[in-house]
């Protein structure tokens, strides 16, 4: 029964392995470290690529700005109009 706590803890301190696909640098750092991050920067000489962590997080700024300006514009086009 004693085996669930230790089990988080060889989690906790296992390493994890991230090879960058820009200089192929082999950056090792511990999954508890890594679980706290949303990027992570590869440490590779003269390299400057950046891990997301996050899942999913992955949007397209572009679009998200389009989307901004949408709404922005149907907020004043709401304001300006008259009520009557």
């Amino acid at each position: 029964m004693g085996n669930g706590a230790d089990i988080r803890q060889v989690r906790a301190a296992g390493r994890i392995l991230l090879i960058c696909p820009d200089c192929g640098h082999e950056n090792a750092e511990y999954a508890q470290t890594l679980q706290s991050k949303g990027t992570f920067y590869c440490v590779g000489d003269d390299c400057d690529y950046i891990f997301d962590l996050v899942p999913g997080r992955q949007h397209d700024l572009g679009a998200s700005f389009a989307e901004w300006c949408r709404r922005f514009y149907a907020a004043l086009y709401s304001a300006r109009r008259p009520l009557g």
